[in-house]
Order: C-alpha cells, then structure tokens, then sequence
C-alpha cells in the first residue's frame, strides 16, 4: 500500500487524534499499545521524524509539562491547538482568537454525521485532536465520507500547517517536534489522496438504465 492510501486509513487518523490530546499516562500507555502503527505514519520511517515516546514516569511527567506548556498554560501560550487561532481569513478582530466562525461550522459538520461533543468536555469543537478524531469517524463509514473533504480541506487545511509549525519551533521535546513534522507530512498526503478520489468519482462510468 502507498504512503498516500495510508494517510486516509481511520485507524491511522484516530492514532494521530491520540497522539494530540493531554499526554496523561492511561493516554501514552495506549500510544504504546500502537507503536506498530505509529512507525506507520507518513515520515515515521525517517529517522529524523520517527515518534520517539516516553518511557517510564519521568519521561511522561516532563512530556505533560511540555503539553502544558505549549497547549494549556498558564501564562502565555505558545502554540494554542484551535483552529479558530489560527485562522488568517477572518475579519482582523477575531484573529488569534477562540470559538471563531470554524467553531460554528465544525459543529454543524458533526451534527450532520450525528456527532456531538459529549457534555461532559470541556474542549471546543475545533481542537486539533477533536477534528482528527471526527476525521477517522467519517472515513470509517460510507454514509460519511463524503464530509472528510469539507474537513480536510475548509478547517484542517486551513490551520494545520501554521500550528505545525509553531510546535516544530516552540517545542523543547523531541515528541512535539516529531508529532509536528509527522502531522504536515500526513495533511500533504491527505489532501493529495482526497484530490484522487474526487476525480476518481467524476471520472467514473454513469451505469446505463436501458
């Protein structure tokens, strides 16, 4: 299988979903049940890419510091994982901002495909992580694959690269360093695989009903 069908396999995705969220260690315990897969992602066999995970309490302690610090605070945060951040094509007083105009339409997206973010999060719906993990539901099914490119290529396009590479400079860990390269690599190949299978669709035979 090429590296670009890859980028649009769900379980892959859903692991990249993971590998953003909060690095508590039930959460790295389960990227160490998948570090099959995780040598699997675009650019994970370039050694200067390949996720090096933390082993043992210390490493996860200090790899959830960094977490906070360049996703959470407190104090002045370095690379915030929201789309709604980094958006440039929004009016200038919402830039660099929370819950913009993507909020809205990301949560229109997933009530479409039946999602909604449990009561429970406290997490906006344009969290990296959160679009990831809807990203993989899509793909998952038939019925919703036809929303991944809105979502690929109207939010995760859109942000994504500029939030990379804010973590590839802000990042003092290997980790977060790799996850970023890895994540640009991966979103390149995605929006590529999309591109094929939009013109796979138009360029597919229309079945004769005579």
């Amino acid at each position: 299988m090429s590296a670009v069908l890859k980028a649009k396999n769900p379980d892959l995705v859903a692991l990249l979903s993971h590998l953003w969220c909060r690095p508590v260690a039930s959460e790295v315990d389960r990227w160490h049940v998948y570090a099959e897969q995780i040598d699997e992602l675009p650019g994970g066999n370039d050694p200067d890419d390949a996720l090096t995970l933390p082993d043992g309490e210390a490493a996860v302690s200090e790899l959830l510091d960094e977490y906070e610090r360049l996703f959470v605070g407190p104090g002045t945060v370095a690379c915030p994982p929201y789309e709604s951040y980094w958006r440039e094509d929004v009016p200038v007083d919402v830039r660099s901002s929370l819950g913009g105009p993507c909020t809205v339409e990301l949560m229109d997206l997933y009530k479409e495909a039946g999602l909604e973010l449990p009561s429970s999060s406290n997490e906006l719906a344009d969290h990296v992580a959160i679009e990831l993990e809807a990203l993989a539901l899509f793909l998952r099914s038939p019925f919703t694959l036809a929303l991944a490119e809105p979502l690929v290529n109207d939010h995760l396009k859109q942000f994504l690269p500029r939030l990379c590479r804010a973590v590839a400079h802000e990042a003092t860990k290997d980790f977060y360093r790799q996850l970023a390269n890895v994540t640009r690599t991966w979103l390149t190949m995605m929006v590529d695989e999309l591109a094929l299978m939009s013109v796979d669709i138009v360029a597919a035979p229309v079945q004769s009903t005579t």
